[in-house]
């Protein structure tokens, strides 16, 4: 029994050292994730182009800065609207819906035409804006509250 215990210690500890790494032999670390650019407040277009298998659509795919506390004005799109937020937070407020908080790592859909103005969190927020608009409808539209339009 005892040569069986001693076998086996020994196994572990030959296994154990040939596990054992040279730091030539260790993979290169990982670079840095590349920082996001620092882009003014409001929709930065990234890209608009039709999409070839719908006629009449286009995508339109903006990274959207919203400062801290601050509030976009009430507005619409002609399309599906489609948020990941990457930085910060922010406060959803679309019409017809409870309000909702989204945080970094959050997703959202807008549907075409709905109305809605998101506020900027204690960080503000930063997310990536995928939309599909009919093609050469405006971009947004602004839609003030109806007690606004009297």
């Amino acid at each position: 029994m005892q040569w069986k215990r001693i076998g086996w210690v020994a196994g572990l500890i030959l296994g154990l050292s040939a596990c054992q790494q040279s730091d030539s032999d260790l993979p290169e670390p990982m670079p840095e994730m590349a920082q996001l650019p620092d882009l003014p407040n409001g929709s930065n277009l990234v890209l608009r182009t039709d999409l070839e298998q719908a006629d009449n659509l286009e995508v339109i795919v903006s990274d959207v800065v919203i400062p801290p506390g601050a509030q976009v004005p009430r507005h619409t799109h002609p399309g599906e609207e489609f948020v990941y937020v990457i930085e910060g937070s922010a406060l959803h407020i679309e019409e017809g819906l409870p309000d909702t908080q989204l945080r970094a790592g959050d997703s959202h859909v807008i549907r075409p035409e709905a109305a809605h103005a998101p506020i900027g969190g204690p960080q503000g927020a930063r997310a990536i804006v995928f939309r599909v608009h009919v093609k050469g409808e405006p971009e947004r539209t602004l839609a003030p509250l109806a007690e606004d339009t009297e």
